[in-house]
């Protein structure tokens, strides 16, 4: 295997959401059933030749913990399939390291595969330039791979990557700080009103019930609005929805939250990482927030359950999601394209489990992976899987997530009523529907 590249930090899984299914430390093992347990894939094809394998956030010789798994699925693949030799070039997870993946990809001197989340992929969809999936998917394939999971990568009729993992948004609690105030933890099963009245229960010397990061690029905040059978557009995508009654709901949970100061003062600007340092503290009782934070809160000791978001009346345990996926540029040769897509089909498998212990760090698409078996902490999460909502599919979805955080925010500090503020951001939205 040759390699080359620098990383500038780990790739983070539909980090465009803030969805962070790792921090690139700390890896812990996936489990899987036997490899023969897995539904049969092709193989290269019988083409022999060279893969370029572009991955965000790699760097040479197992410099950190996702290099080397990259560097293990390489060997393992290569050992496989003799002919192959794969190089991997690490690009930084940055507007520039995009930048340069989006330029390559668009002149046609791309890599033959590379990892990106799923919400990036209406913007390559728009400009033709990937292989999509659905000739390689086998019969096997689609009965492994979670149906709403395959939607999540579907433009326009078509599939256009591999789906790998997604770490879907669950609402962490803190269990020493129910414990302290003589609260019971939760079920799965519990509603709107059971969180609004454990967040209000706990909240009081210097603790705060609950606390979500809502800035740019997040779905933590929406969470409770799909709760109540919100969503951000309508199922053609063409019209802007997140100002239903339902949506006005949602936000007015966490106005009123807010309130009666069972969130922190500084709710409307609070950063990631300070949610959930503040979770490890034991100053918030409850936040919500993807898998990647199992392993820094068991690294520091903390004791939490998760469970999926409270129910609404949406009548079930809705939650959002983004998704890691693989896709492979198009190219003219296409012998050596459909030994890319079977490389795909490999990384998002119960094989390449199986084959390197670690390889998923977040629940997989497939019914055939288990991350749980080896960190039962990931069990909510998967159970969670056929409930995942993903943001819209379409190309300007950044500039439409980038109206909601700010009028979610004016709202909460109490500048506009909730509705208005779901109302302003819609105006600024339709525009850019072609309405």
């Amino acid at each position: 295997m040759k390699e080359h590249g620098r990383i500038a930090r780990v790739l983070v899984v539909a980090a465009s959401l803030v969805l962070a299914a790792c921090s690139g430390g700390g890896a812990t093992p996936a489990g899987t059933g036997a490899a023969s347990s897995a539904p049969g894939g092709t193989g290269a094809g019988g083409y022999q030749g060279p893969l370029d394998w572009w991955h965000l956030g790699y760097a040479p010789g197992g410099a950190t913990a996702t290099s080397k798994l990259v560097d293990d699925a390489v060997a393992a693949y290569e050992k496989k399939h003799a002919g192959i030799d794969i190089t991997v070039t690490g690009i930084p997870f940055s507007d520039e390291g995009l930048a340069r993946l989006d330029t390559a990809i668009a002149a046609g001197n791309g890599p033959d595969i590379f990892r990106i989340a799923s919400d990036r992929l209406p913007g390559y969809g728009a400009q033709g330039v990937l292989s999509p999936i659905d000739e390689h998917l086998t019969t096997d394939d689609k009965a492994d791979i979670l149906p709403n999971l395959l939607e999540g990568v579907a433009y326009n009729g078509q599939h256009l990557a591999w789906p790998q993992w997604v770490p879907p948004i669950g609402y962490y609690v803190n269990n020493a700080v129910l414990e302290k105030a003589g609260a019971t933890i939760p079920t799965a099963t519990w509603t709107v009103a059971d969180f609004v009245k454990l967040a209000q229960d706990v909240s009081g010397e210097g603790t705060f019930g609950f606390a979500t990061y809502m800035g740019a690029a997040s779905v933590n905040d929406l969470t409770l609005l799909y709760a109540q059978g919100a969503t951000v557009l309508s199922a053609d995508n063409k019209t802007y929805t997140l100002n239903s009654e339902a949506g006005a709901k949602g936000l007015q949970v966490m106005v009123d939250l807010f309130k009666a100061g069972a969130m922190p003062p500084d709710s409307a600007t609070i950063k990631l990482a300070d949610v959930e340092q503040g979770f490890i503290d034991g100053r918030f009782a409850i936040m919500p927030n993807g898998s990647g934070s199992i392993t820094n809160l068991k690294s520091k000791g903390v004791k939490f359950t998760v469970l999926p978001p409270p129910i609404g009346d949406a009548g079930k345990p809705i939650t959002v999601g983004g998704m890691g996926t693989y896709a492979v540029p198009k190219k003219s040769d296409t012998a050596r394209m459909a030994a890319a897509h079977a490389l795909g089909r490999y990384l998002t498998s119960a094989e390449v489990a199986a084959d390197v212990p670690g390889w998923y760090l977040a629940p997989g698409t497939r019914k055939s992976i288990k991350v749980s078996a080896t960190t039962p902490e990931m069990a909510p999460f998967e159970e969670m899987l056929p409930n995942v909502q993903f943001m819209p599919l379409i190309e300007k979805w950044a500039q439409v997530d980038a109206a909601i955080h700010p009028e979610v925010q004016l709202a909460l500090s109490g500048q506009k009523p909730a509705k208005q503020a779901l109302d302003d951001a819609g105006a600024k939205i339709t525009p850019l529907l072609g309405k």
